[in-house]
């Protein structure tokens, strides 16, 4: 009789602790479990950007990954404001016209933030490059040149002489990017746009060295012209450049 009493005990003991921990702790723990989620989750946020068929533009899909509301959200380009459109749910689209620094940043109700920031390269902002340039006996220049996204457009290339006279190539190579022109040794200034209309101006002089006629170097003389910009650069310094030329011609004479 005292063993089954003292078993009756222990089962009883043994019910009362289930009972506390099923009805007490495992609910407290979960509540607390849940206030400390809502209090502390933070957003996460995951940036795609689609490829670009034209090099001119794309667009960004932004994502918010986050079971609580989103209370704020700012999508920004280099500092300047986007305003997003909403695809479905928490991801929105953003379109994108240059290369730059994408910034999203999240806040949830609960006051918890993200930040994520994405570099877009992938536009054509920037002109065709001289890869090489070569100068025969004959006074013929050739010039390669290249462009590693919308590509060379060989059709819009042109130069422009120290007299201020437009000349077309005497002879081009599509598959290899040359052209073919002949040298002006006081100037000889290279037009070359690529597929997006980015444009190249590129001065090319030469200089004697006994009886052998020598190019310069170019470095630091390319100059990039973008679609809609102002062509102002382009015509001072062709100004400045003949004003110079007339002087020297003068002092000579």
């Amino acid at each position: 009789m005292k063993q089954t009493r003292t078993r009756r005990k222990k089962q009883g003991e043994s019910n009362d602790f289930l009972t506390v921990l099923l009805f007490y702790v495992l609910p407290f723990i979960v509540i607390n479990s849940i206030i400390f989620y809502l209090f502390t989750a933070k957003p996460k946020i995951e940036i795609t950007v689609s490829d670009t068929e034209d090099y001119l533009t794309t667009t960004a899909t932004v994502t918010i990954h986050s079971l609580l509301p989103t209370k704020d959200l700012s999508i920004s380009q280099d500092g300047q404001a986007i305003q997003p459109e909403t695809a479905k749910g928490k991801t929105y689209t953003v379109p994108i016209t240059s290369n730059g620094v994408l910034e999203v940043s999240v806040k949830n109700f609960n006051g918890m933030s993200a930040a994520e920031f994405y570099h877009i390269n992938l536009l054509d902002d920037a002109a065709p490059t001289v890869r090489k340039y070569t100068l025969d006996d004959d006074g013929i220049i050739t010039i390669s040149l290249e462009d590693t996204q919308s590509g060379v457009d060989l059709e819009t290339v042109y130069a422009v002489d120290s007299e201020g006279a437009q000349s077309f190539p005497i002879s081009q190579d599509n598959s290899a990017g040359e052209v073919q022109f002949e040298m002006d040794s006081r100037g000889l200034t290279l037009h070359a746009k690529d597929f997006t209309g980015n444009e190249l101006l590129v001065t090319f002089t030469s200089h004697k060295e006994g009886s052998e006629e020598v190019l310069d170097n170019i470095e630091g003389t390319e100059t990039t012209i973008r679609p809609g910009e102002q062509e102002e650069t382009e015509a001072a310094s062709s100004s400045a450049g003949l004003t110079e030329e007339t002087e020297a011609d003068i002092e000579e004479e």
